[in-house]
């Protein structure tokens, strides 16, 4: 056989031998997934809740668009379908202002949980819906 074919066969059965991952490599693997996992664990009832308030304001829009609603009845609407819901909404946190064609109705607020150590995970509803007359 001729000698640049020998070579070439020796590297094969090498490659062949090795496979799978090492240890160190999977423990590195495993940290990430532990990461990332973790940091869904944290966000994922914060992003519920971000959608439960969306889903909240979109039918408090419905209800009362074309009413010609009150401020203080807009915000006793709400207030009642956030108590049903479970939700904590400080009144800080809602904004009701008069816009072009009726209500402005306007939630913001900032939602954290701890991650690890000092480091914190953040996340910010600003949601703005508008209830006509």
């Amino acid at each position: 056989m001729e000698s640049y074919r020998q070579g070439h066969r020796v590297t094969m059965v090498c490659r062949q031998r090795q496979a799978g991952i090492t240890v160190i490599g999977f423990l590195i693997l495993a940290s990430l997934f532990g990461i990332v996992g973790l940091a869904a664990m944290k966000l994922v009832p914060m992003y519920m809740q971000n959608m439960r308030l969306s889903t909240l304001l979109d039918d408090v829009k419905t209800e009362l668009d074309g009413t010609g609603a009150s401020p203080a009845t807009i915000q006793r609407e709400l207030y009642r379908r956030v108590s049903v819901e479970g939700l904590r909404l400080p009144s800080e946190n809602v904004m009701i202002t008069q816009g072009k064609d009726g209500q402005q109705l306007r939630i913001q607020y900032e939602n954290r949980a701890s991650y690890v150590a000092n480091i914190w995970l953040l996340v910010a509803f600003d949601k703005q819906v508008e209830i006509k007359r």
